[in-house]
């Protein structure tokens, strides 16, 4: 009974599952070159555009060969850059509407303690101290609760979606070059 060796992984595309679209070296080359903090030419895999070390033959994130494979490019397309920011935009927006509607709960429902209860209503000092509770608490609570997860949540969902079908699109064109 023979043994063989299982076969090396060959070159999969960026768009699975098991593996995320940009990688982490990825996203903060491209975030520190958006502020201006790193060069934007470079060595990058010409499938997933992770950056690669010169003496690299196989990308470390999506296993490309650049020989065999795609070769490695000097920059990151800008269509990759602006897929991340809208991705991280779609994210951002999510995330704090719904820390805003935690903020926008905890207001209203501290209006309506303080003016549903008659004591709070006839007494301004108790009915100041109570709403001030009330929001300090509401405030930080619903709009951690919220945006920090149910937002964080539905934020990277739609995001992901979004990022996946714009990914395809820019393969598709630019398996079509």
């Amino acid at each position: 009974m023979s043994m063989e060796a299982p076969q090396e992984q060959r070159f999969r595309p960026p768009v699975t599952a098991d593996c995320p679209l940009f990688s982490q070296r990825l996203e903060e080359h491209l975030i520190a070159v958006s502020r201006g903090e790193a060069p934007a030419k470079g060595r990058f895999c010409g499938n997933c555009y992770h950056p690669v070390a010169r003496e690299t033959d196989r990308c470390p994130h999506c296993n490309n060969h650049f020989v065999e494979d795609r070769a490695t490019v000097d920059v990151v397309p800008d269509e990759i850059t602006e897929i991340l920011r809208r991705q991280r935009k779609t994210e951002s927006t999510i995330v704090n509407s719904f820390a805003f509607l935690g903020v926008l709960i905890a207001v209203i429902g501290g209006l309506g303690v303080v003016l549903g209860i008659p004591y709070l209503r006839d007494n301004l000092l108790p009915a100041t101290i109570v709403y001030a509770v009330i929001l300090l608490i509401g405030v930080r609570g619903l709009a951690g609760f919220l945006g920090g997860y149910y937002g964080d949540r539905i934020g990277y969902e739609r995001a992901r979606r979004a990022t996946v079908a714009s990914w395809k699109d820019f393969e598709a064109i630019r398996d079509a070059a």
